[in-house]
């Protein structure tokens, strides 16, 4: 057993073979891959540590993370700062469309959603940030910073910008019910729709990879949009950075 109580597979089963010319870490890459499948890592799909690998397979830390960099790379774990390395149980699905929201995705799909405001700063647009939303240069703007979780765990990160001098009492709205589709209704906007999105990936900054609990050697999607109410007039510019290993981005033209 190791320390965190998992049983570790036996080591005979697999052992990695020096000069065999597969380098070794893809070897424990592979071996560690096959374990997954057959659901060698107990109910809570936790791995053992670092430490415990290296001294299963004979072979520094470094040859360890580069392993386990190899299956997140991959989907098949989530590495998660401060808990340890877990399988993934499988991507959620995570519709792009017209009218794209948050909690009915994941509630369509049996999933719990959370959502926190991380903050809320008052600007003056900056000249892209204007044109987004069709205001004058320099115009006030809220930046508004959300987390989004499902079942406990982050997927999403997001900075999203909205015309202040519209949306007043956006923050405030916000503190008291985390659902911005809520909030909009209140201030008038009894809904919305995507106008446009462009979608990406990127290393992630210190920021976002603290945020979404991720190491910075793991990508993440990112999704540029521009949100407007019914009568095609911009309400929100935004950047919403995806864990990648937890989601899958899926365009729907017919939403």
């Amino acid at each position: 057993m190791t320390a965190s109580g998992n049983a570790v597979p036996t080591e005979s089963i697999a052992r990695v073979e020096r000069g065999a010319g597969v380098a070794v870490w893809r070897q424990i890459e592979q071996i560690l891959a096959k374990e997954i499948a057959a659901n060698g890592f107990g109910d809570d799909g936790r791995l053992p540590s670092e430490g415990e690998l290296a001294k299963r397979f004979d072979v520094n830390r470094h040859t360890v993370r580069r392993a386990v960099m190899g299956l997140a790379a991959n989907g098949l774990v989530s590495i998660e700062q401060g808990r340890g390395t877990f399988v993934q149980p499988g991507a959620i699905d995570y519709l792009i469309g017209r009218r794209t929201r948050f909690t009915e995705n994941l509630r369509q799909q049996h999933h719990a959603a959370e959502g926190q405001m991380l903050s809320a700063v008052r600007l003056q647009a900056e000249p892209a940030i204007a044109q987004e939303l069709a205001l004058r240069a320099r115009a006030p703007v809220w930046r508004i910073e959300s987390l989004h979780a499902s079942d406990g765990v982050p997927l999403t990160y997001a900075r999203n910008w909205y015309p202040a001098a519209r949306f007043p009492d956006l923050p405030s709205l916000l503190e008291e019910d985390s659902s911005i589709t809520h909030a909009l209704a209140t201030m008038g906007v009894a809904d919305y729709l995507r106008k446009w999105s462009r979608i990406g990936s990127v290393l992630p900054d210190t920021e976002i990879a603290w945020r979404l609990g991720i190491n910075r050697q793991q990508p993440v999607l990112w999704v540029e949009n521009v949100d407007v109410d019914l009568e095609d007039v911009p309400i929100k510019y935004g950047i919403t950075y995806f864990a990648a290993d937890r989601v899958q981005l899926m365009v729907d033209t017919s939403m």
